[in-house]
């Protein structure tokens, strides 16, 4: 019995391992890729501060692969989650820097075609309740909390291959949502049009003043919020069932708020709960190929 939960132990490290390193080396590929639109506009704004932000994330990236497995392991364990927001504030010179036509045009013949209305401009008067306003865009502000306090509770639990397969959902989800950003940008409806008239509230505020300092022009289609939260509550209902309760009832409303505050056309919004799905099955099918290469070398 002893040897045997030793040999699972070191398939679930050499999984968790393989998983990491994985990761890392996509994270490489990527930032590697997007270096020269991220050059094109600091050169074209005269501003060094983007290319430095993004050689720093590329060569900490660089660096953990590079070092011994036993000293990059809680690194490369964290490493998504710790440039994560970096590379999410990038976008704004990836976007700037390819130049691509923003797609909103499209994007708005697609809500006419699956809706009678446009969502994002009517749900907020049609519901101008003011209770309804702050949960909802309180729900929306919580999708930080959604994603990062649960892998952060696996890890603190010792819950290593869990946390690891979270990580790894969210890595799947984030890459095709920014891959998307940079070749196929829509702004959205706050830029073009403003937030929807929902009721006025402190939180509502605390949300549209941390959307101006912090959101990044063209990352609408699809919606990362609802991708990402749609992730993190079928990952926790996996891994950790009461929490990816709460986690899935929150993601409901934040994915109700990402249309009813003006933030999102209600397609960005569907194909992002559309592509949470997806990417968890992704995700899923990547760790059992994983778990295949690590019971390989084991038994090698």
């Amino acid at each position: 019995m002893h040897v045997a939960s030793s040999t699972l132990a070191t398939d679930a490290t050499d999984r968790s391992d393989r998983i990491g390193r994985g990761i890392a080396i996509a994270l490489a590929i990527y930032l590697t890729l997007v270096t020269w639109p991220i050059k094109l506009e600091a050169s074209e704004t005269g501003s060094a501060v983007p290319l430095a932000v993004h050689l720093t994330i590329l060569g900490y990236t660089l660096l953990l692969l590079a070092a011994p497995v036993r000293l990059r392991r809680p690194a490369l364990d964290w490493l998504t989650l710790t440039i994560g927001p970096l590379m999410y504030i990038e976008l704004r010179w990836i976007i700037a820097g390819l130049g691509a036509p923003h797609r909103d045009a499209v994007i708005l013949g697609w809500e006419r075609a699956f809706f009678p209305s446009d969502p994002s401009a009517t749900l907020a008067p049609r519901l101008h309740v003011p209770w309804l306003s702050e949960v909802l865009h309180l729900a929306y502000a919580s999708y930080y909390l959604l994603v990062y306090l649960p892998p952060i509770a696996l890890y603190l639990s010792g819950r290593r291959d869990a946390f690891v397969s979270t990580t790894l959902a969210l890595i799947v989800v984030y890459g095709v949502c920014f891959i998307t950003y940079a070749l196929f940008p829509v702004d959205g409806p706050r830029y073009l049009v403003g937030a929807a008239a929902a009721p006025e509230g402190p939180i509502r505020s605390f949300v549209l003043t941390l959307l101006d300092r912090g959101s990044s022009r063209g990352t609408a289609f699809p919606s990362s919020h609802v991708a990402a939260s749609v992730v993190s509550s079928l990952c926790a209902l996996r891994h950790q069932r009461g929490v990816g309760i709460v986690v899935s009832l929150v993601t409901v409303a934040l994915t109700v708020a990402t249309v009813y505050g003006g933030f999102h056309y209600a397609v960005d919004a569907l194909v992002g709960v559309i592509l949470g799905g997806l990417a968890w099955l992704s995700a899923w099918l990547l760790e059992a190929l994983a778990s295949r290469g690590a019971q390989s070398a084991t038994a090698a």
